[in-house]
């Protein structure tokens, strides 16, 4: 209800406000106050005065946010929680963050799962109408396709992100299953891109690249606003095809390693420094470029695989990452250095 009063703990007369009580404070205001005074300190008097509201609805406000978990609390008793954890990744790289609650005895499996139905439970709130989403393939992708529910929404666009590997080491309709599920996800029209993930090449890849459907999908690439995908790598139990024959030459495989090559993210290889240009596997990628990329507005990684935790350290470094789901024991390792 509308209330005009004055604050006797002020002296000041309060401007003509909504007292935000019950049903009907609404989930940002509540959010504005449990901010202000959990997260930057300030005294209810102060709060009050920022929000030009009475000490009491404040009061009404920060309760409020407990009772529908706008805020909640966490006591860290032991090292290395999960929301420790997070929060040291948060200020250390700048990336939002969920790390999944692995146990140390979880294996691959269970930490592919884990990571899964985070990223997928999270990506449900990061996504709004119209976006244009490019979804890369693989492992940690697949799992996420898999735990994806129903959220419908109006003008999305599903692409491709990059070429695709082996068709024989992964199954002929892989890569459509997996751009089928965030189809159904999100009632989205999906977009393939009909090439391999590297050419063999570079007049290949530049001829195909003016092919009519080709040129139009590397268009629709550009105006990105979200990218789901996970890191590849040469070690672990389940080192990337794309570091292996079933994905590029031996010849490029020596070539990766004399560029001290430790990772790739959707086809685009990167360094220990975190660069890619001089690369010639990525002149021959059908990858983001890495300015490309870097101008997609959330960029989603999910890594489930502690084999990774040195190259996701780089690419965190370099600025790919906007969005992160980790297991648990790769965030440690990632924080070792």
């Amino acid at each position: 209800m509308l209330t005009q009063k004055n604050d006797s703990h002020t002296g000041a007369s309060e401007e003509t406000t909504t007292e935000y009580t019950g049903s009907r404070a609404t989930r940002e205001r509540i959010a504005d106050a449990a901010e202000l005074y959990w997260k930057q300190g300030l005294k209810i008097e102060l709060v009050a005065r920022r929000l030009k509201v009475s000490r009491s609805t404040v009061s009404r406000l920060l309760a409020l946010a407990r009772a529908q978990h706008v805020v909640e609390f966490t006591i860290h008793r032991e090292k290395d929680s999960t929301a420790e954890l997070q929060e040291r990744i948060r200020k250390r790289f700048g990336v939002a963050v969920i790390v999944s609650e692995t146990s140390e005895s979880a294996d691959s499996k269970m930490r592919l799962m884990e990571v899964g139905r985070d990223a997928a439970a999270w990506l449900a709130t990061l996504i709004t109408p119209n976006m244009t989403i490019g979804v890369a393939w693989g492992r940690t992708v697949e799992s996420i396709s898999l735990h994806l529910t129903t959220s419908p929404q109006d003008g999305i666009k599903i692409l491709q992100l990059h070429g695709f590997g082996d068709s024989v080491l992964y199954g002929e309709n892989y890569v459509t299953q997996v751009l089928t599920r965030f189809s159904n996800a999100f009632n989205a029209p999906v977009y393939l891109f009909p090439v391999p993930a590297v050419f063999a090449s570079e007049e290949t890849r530049k001829m195909m690249y003016e092919e009519p459907s080709i040129k139009h999908m590397l268009s629709m690439r550009k105006s990105l606003d979200v990218i789901i995908t996970s890191l590849g790598t040469s070690s672990g139990p389940h080192p990337s095809p794309l570091f292996r024959s079933e994905g590029i030459s031996p010849k490029d495989i020596d070539e990766l390693t004399r560029e001290h090559t430790v990772g790739n993210l959707a086809s685009l290889f990167f360094r220990e420094d975190g660069s890619t240009g001089s690369i010639s596997v990525n002149k021959r990628s059908t990858g983001l470029p890495r300015q490309e990329l870097l101008r997609v507005p959330i960029r989603i990684f999910a890594v489930a695989d502690m084999e990774k935790a040195a190259a996701l350290r780089v690419a965190l470094k370099a600025g790919f990452i906007t969005h992160l789901i980790v297991d648990r024991d790769t965030a440690k390792l990632v924080l070792q250095e």
